[in-house]
């Protein structure tokens, strides 16, 4: 049987990896591996470490575990704080607006535009109407408040207290 240049290559390379692991193995660590991980903590003998008095959990109470310490850090944070913070954002001290925190009134119409896909336009006999999501509205009706003023060929028109956005329509 004859091998291909590849094959020669693949073989070579299997061989050097082969004898790299038993040199590994045998002559570099002589106890066979990587030592057993544990998360058991080591018993560290009396007098190794200095101390200034007591050690804390040392006194017959067992250390508190991650969950207990997370509980406790939950619980101890403000309540009805539902607020999420953006972990990338700088710290409003850095801005110079530390002084109060500026609330943004929410957009309604971003909202809209956000929240609904205008999906079809249909036309026939001079009357426009259009999908938006599932529903299919002529102009006059309403949407979250949104009245639908005016059907384009590809964009809708919606309209609240003044107000207008625009939906264009979405590519399949």
């Amino acid at each position: 049987m004859s091998l291909s240049k590849r094959q020669k290559i693949l073989s070579t390379v299997f061989l050097i990896g082969l004898a790299a692991l038993a040199a590994d193995r045998t002559v570099l660590r002589p106890q066979g591996g990587p030592r057993v991980a544990s998360a058991d903590p080591r018993p560290v003998p009396a007098g190794s470490v200095p101390t200034s008095g007591p050690v804390p959990g040392t006194q017959g109470t067992p250390p508190a575990t991650v969950a207990q310490r997370l509980d406790k850090l939950v619980s101890s944070q403000e309540a009805g704080s539902g607020e999420l913070r953006d972990p990338f954002s700088l710290p409003p001290s850095w801005s110079g607006t530390a002084a109060g925190k500026t609330e943004k009134a929410p957009d309604p119409t971003g909202e809209f535009a956000r929240r609904h896909q205008l999906r079809a336009v249909v036309v026939r006999d001079g009357a426009s109407s259009a999908l938006v999501d599932d529903t299919f509205l002529v102009t006059g009706q309403s949407l979250d408040g949104f009245t639908l003023v005016q059907v384009g060929s590809r964009c809708a028109l919606f309209e609240r207290d003044g107000t207008q956005v625009m939906l264009p329509l979405v590519d399949p």
